[in-house]
């Protein structure tokens, strides 16, 4: 994929007519058809780093250095999905995405789940036990 393919896939993705992209990134219309069609390929940093602000992915993605989104990408183009999204949407999503993380095969190995603490039943509870427990709980560093 050339860099003007990746600048019109950007602009693409976002829905954007050309017109309103080329005002977003300060060039005219026709200035965007040639970044898009590679008639111009020495495009100005300053653009390069405009269109990757607006499509949220990285100048190296936009240039071709890169091939793939980084994880902060793809966090931001999720936040763009649901920012479209109207509040029952946004209340759909979020019941999804809480699902999901329910079921192993989805989550992160390095990320657990705590389960609900409860009071201990098999012994007897003392003052000084309670205490421990709570000065544990107030440690910062657990």
């Amino acid at each position: 994929m050339t860099t003007g393919e990746r600048i019109k896939s950007v602009r693409d993705k976002l829905q954007i007519s050309q017109v309103d992209f080329a005002d977003k990134i300060n060039v005219s219309k026709q200035t965007l058809y040639k970044y898009e069609n590679n008639i111009i390929t020495n495009i100005p940093f300053a653009k390069i780093e405009a269109i990757a602000l607006i499509g949220n992915v990285s100048p190296a993605y936009i240039m071709g250095w890169e091939e793939t989104i980084s994880g902060k990408e793809k966090k931001l183009k999720i936040i763009h999905y649901y920012e479209s999204l109207n509040d029952i949407g946004k209340y759909e999503a979020e019941k999804r995405v809480e699902e999901l993380t329910h079921i192993e095969k989805y989550t992160a190995a390095d990320r657990l789940l705590l389960n609900a603490a409860h009071e201990r039943t098999d012994t007897e509870v003392t003052e000084e036990m309670l205490q421990h427990d709570e000065d544990i709980m107030d440690d910062e560093i657990f």
